[in-house]
């Protein structure tokens, strides 16, 4: 891949993932319904992905693709976790809990 096209490439996928990014300032009431919505889109993708990879087949490249998407949606709920501790820390609440993110390696037990 040349510079050019993994610049190119760089920018698609930041494109892809501003979409999680929240804009409302973390104080305000706004930022609960923002984050709400970019979280829930988050889980309900991570499980959508899950559950192709266990029932379609697909070749090895495709696999893995669908693996690393998997991964970055992992990310992107920690990131989201991170805020939400930020933003109750804010209000003054401490809650000790550290983000519950399930793993690739952890199963979602699907009955479809």
């Amino acid at each position: 891949m040349n510079k050019s096209s993994f610049e190119m490439k760089l920018l698609q996928e930041i494109s892809d993932l501003d979409f999680f990014v929240i804009r409302k300032p973390i104080a305000s009431p706004e930022f609960w319904t923002e984050w709400q919505e970019k979280y829930g889109k988050a889980v309900i993708s991570k499980i959508a992905l899950k559950k192709i990879l266990k029932t379609q087949k697909m070749d090895r490249e495709k696999r893995a693709t669908v693996r690393a998407t998997i991964q970055a949606y992992d990310e992107i709920l920690i990131y989201l976790e991170r805020l939400k501790t930020t933003a109750f820390h804010l209000r003054g609440i401490y809650t000790g809990n550290t983000p519950n993110i399930e793993t690739d390696e952890e199963d979602i037990d699907l009955d479809f």
